[in-house]
């Protein structure tokens, strides 16, 4: 019995992810915890009104034996330095000269990267750091579709000399795709040699279905500096690529969340003529889906944000909808086994949020132009 029940469970998975390695396809057994994490403290940052994080990223790092948080602002086209102890700025650099456009990822106070979307067809980036740009041509491959790398909402990678960046665009073109590789979610960058590549491939029920929502279609990454590896995480799937960057191979793990156990699909039959945008957002709210992924090095853990679906259909439609949503977090460890999850509902902007030594900490909704408040998650294990 056990045999017959392996045997169908890998056959599933290479169904599901053609071109792929399948490790592991995990149920989602494990019931709400509300045990497993809490709120065990907050972090506040003293800003201005300009600093306020309604766009950008921000990072925890430590320099010469100091802590700090970095924060982006791409409308303002500032960075913003923090003692991370006291919270208080102790740096800022306007870098509207030197990136005058698009969005801002900062790695530290000294290494920035932008993406610049003033051409549609050329992406640019520059690093500081070593005072290097490049032009990346976005062309279309025979039987690829056109990606675009973004810096917003989870920042960039990192890892081995080279950048990542997860990339996307509005437009799904699902009626293109007849696999998963089809469309490429991740732009690798080689400053020093002057290379780039797109790596990476979507799960294959992105090839077969219409997502019917525009949110479906962006990809999360997160980097484990210490294995040397890139997960990419895709909205409407709790399928999980790992990418290696040293082999440069790609596996599979599908962990389930309990909040977004099925996402109805398709919504529309194949091709684009899905929704308008209004009924595209307005779907997205109603459904659940699989939102950022971040590594905690310290306690060596990945979290994983759901957006938990408002099903509720007598609201009125709205763009920001969206944003009504309770969130649930999953945890699981480096063999990709979850361990819990656990809802925390809408009281926070998730896109905000970073990792310490101290745990995860995730941005208050409630705004103070002068005050950003980050509550403090740790994990009871």
């Amino acid at each position: 019995m056990a045999i017959k029940l392996q045997a169908s469970i890998f056959l599933f998975s290479l169904l599901i992810l053609i071109g792929c390695r399948n490790v592991r396809n995990e149920s989602s057994e494990i019931k709400d915890d509300p045990q497993i994490m809490n709120v065990s403290g907050q972090k506040r940052l003293y800003m201005g009104e300009a600093d306020y994080p309604t766009s950008g990223t921000i990072r925890y790092y430590e320099q010469d034996g100091k802590s700090y948080v970095v924060q982006c602002n791409d409308r303002m086209r500032t960075i913003a330095v923090y003692d991370y102890t006291t919270g208080k700025k102790v740096g800022e650099k306007d870098v509207s000269r030197l990136l005058p456009g698009g969005e801002l990822f900062a790695y530290n106070s000294d290494t920035i990267v932008s993406t610049i979307d003033a051409d549609p067809s050329i992406v640019s980036f520059y690093c500081p750091e070593n005072r290097s740009s490049m032009n990346v041509p976005v062309v279309v491959e025979e039987h690829h579709i056109e990606q675009y790398p973004r810096c917003f909402p989870e920042g960039a990678i990192f890892m081995n000399g080279k950048w990542y960046f997860s990339c996307y665009r509005l437009g799904e073109y699902p009626e293109l795709m007849d696999k998963g590789k089809d469309r490429l979610p991740v732009l690798e960058v080689d400053f020093q040699k002057d290379k780039w590549e797109f790596i990476g491939g979507y799960p294959e029920l992105y090839a077969q279905n219409n997502m019917g929502s525009l949110n479906y279609w962006v990809p999360f990454i997160c980097g484990n500096t210490e294995e040397n590896k890139i997960l990419i995480g895709y909205s409407a799937s709790p399928d999980i690529h790992i990418y290696s960057v040293k082999e440069r191979t790609t596996e599979s793990v599908s962990i389930k969340s309990i909040y977004a156990d099925t996402i109805p699909l398709p919504l529309t039959k194949k091709g684009r003529d899905y929704f308008s945008d209004s009924d595209s957002y307005y779907h997205f709210a109603q459904y659940p889906h699989y939102g950022p992924l971040c590594y905690d090095p310290w306690k060596r853990l990945y979290y994983r944000f759901v957006g938990i679906g408002l099903n509720d259909w007598e609201l009125d439609k709205n763009p920001l909808l969206q944003y009504q949503k309770k969130w649930s977090v999953m945890i699981f460890d480096r063999s990709f086994k979850k361990l819990g999850e656990k809802a925390i509902g809408d009281k926070y902007n998730t896109i905000y949020h970073f990792v310490s030594p101290e745990g995860l900490y995730i941005l208050d909704k409630d705004k103070n132009e002068d005050i950003a408040t980050y509550s403090l998650f740790t994990v009871n294990l």
